[in-house]
């Protein structure tokens, strides 16, 4: 699948570097610190878009890009 999804980051570890998206498709991914370009980090409440991929793990977001901070996250400085 290529085409990029939309979806609001539900749950993020900065530490571990992984957490999870809520899709606008409906369906929950995974997200690692790998897949975010531009080397920016990602909090709860970011809104993204991205392409979600299925591997032996199940789904997870490659190619993540924030599209807008939501009022409520913390804005990193």
């Amino acid at each position: 699948m290529s085409d990029r999804v939309s979806g609001v980051v539900r749950w993020y570890n900065q530490a571990r570097g992984v957490g999870y998206i809520d899709g606008d498709d409906g369906r929950e991914v995974r997200v690692d610190s790998r897949a975010i370009e531009d080397g920016t980090f990602v909090v709860e409440g970011l809104r993204v878009t991205y392409v979600p991929a299925e591997d032996e793990n199940g789904w997870h977001a490659e190619n993540l890009t924030i599209v807008r901070h939501s009022p409520g996250a913390a804005h990193p400085e």
